[in-house]
């Protein structure tokens, strides 16, 4: 725990202690008064006069009591809600400074290699292969930072559930084709990839929706699993519907975030030490993608080592 979430929990446990003392001290001020009154009612009676003060102190000690512990209740209740709204909004905080520091990540890299490649260009001892190949790493760099821009754009729409769907015939097997060959060059060059499942498969669907899903599977793949491993996409026909999943054989999902994995912004570990890189957008898009389309997503272990991303949509 950072520096600043521990001193607002040490703050904030301080002032709950300073007020459950105060409360205590409140209640022995109440019953030695209330014991006062009584001794002074008793005195009073003795000299021959009056009091409508009760000689019974029991029934007032009950009262005191009974009361006191009402309040204790609501007090106590109140500073549960708070301690979970503190917990919630520093949560919060950090998921959102992880994300920036991600985001800097990730665009920091294909825009100094846009300048670099750019720089280059401009000397005029290039030959046109090398002019090409320049141009080629440039666009591909750009790329990069389009899927990032649409990945930021498509989770903030799935935020605003404002996901529209086009719905029309579609080969599965086909799309998925063109996103593996697509992947080969930009999202997992350095994995092997392989396609599994009938020649043919055609359904009523949303294609842009599918390919996001497949690359974003595809890419956290990928970002785990080492290089020369191999990650496979796999399609499967059922009677009440279809699923993909994609396995790879890296290290697997850790228990610890297994709960929070397809939370918007959530990476596990520390966003300042970590290897892989990435936002914590794709798999909560893939989560929002697959129930906007009827469907859900689920993780599971790989034999012998690895993680299964299944999605499963209705037949439609």
């Amino acid at each position: 725990m950072s520096t600043t979430p521990r001193r607002t929990f040490l703050l904030f446990g301080a002032l709950t202690l300073y007020i459950l003392l105060q409360f205590a001290w409140w209640a022995v001020l109440l019953l030695r008064k209330e014991n006062e009154a009584a001794q002074l009612a008793m005195e009073v009676l003795a000299l021959g006069g009056s009091t409508d003060h009760p000689m019974d102190t029991s029934r007032a000690i009950r009262m005191i009591i009974g009361e006191g512990l009402v309040f204790l209740l609501i007090l106590l209740a109140v500073l549960f809600f708070t301690y979970r709204a503190i917990r919630r909004d520093l949560a919060l905080a950090r998921t959102q400074r992880n994300f920036l520091m991600a985001v800097t990540h990730e665009l920091r890299t294909p825009i100094a290699a846009i300048k670099l490649q750019l720089q280059t260009l401009a000397r005029p001892a290039l030959s046109d292969d090398q002019r090409e190949n320049l141009r080629s790493q440039a666009l591909q760099e750009a790329d990069r930072l389009n899927i990032l821009a649409d990945k930021v754009l498509l989770a903030n729409s799935a935020e605003e559930g404002v996901l529209d769907l086009e719905l029309k015939e579609t080969d599965v097997m086909d799309l998925l084709r063109s996103v593996i060959e697509r992947a080969k060059v930009q999202i997992a060059p350095d994995h092997l990839i392989e396609l599994k499942g009938p020649e043919g498969f055609t359904v009523l669907s949303d294609a842009n929706a599918l390919r996001s899903i497949a690359d974003n599977l595809i890419e956290n793949a990928a970002k785990y699993a080492p290089i020369g491993t191999h990650i496979s996409i796999g399609v499967t026909k059922g009677m009440e519907g279809w699923r993909m999943t994609v396995t790879d054989e890296g290290p697997g999902v850790p228990p610890t975030d297994t709960e929070r994995i397809f939370e918007k912004f959530y990476r596990g570990g520390n966003e300042e030490t970590r290897k892989a890189k990435g936002t914590g957008l794709g798999l909560y898009i893939v989560q929002r993608l697959a129930e906007r389309m009827g469907g859900a997503v689920s993780l599971g272990k790989a034999d012998p080592h690895g993680a299964i991303f299944a999605v499963s949509f209705p037949n439609r």
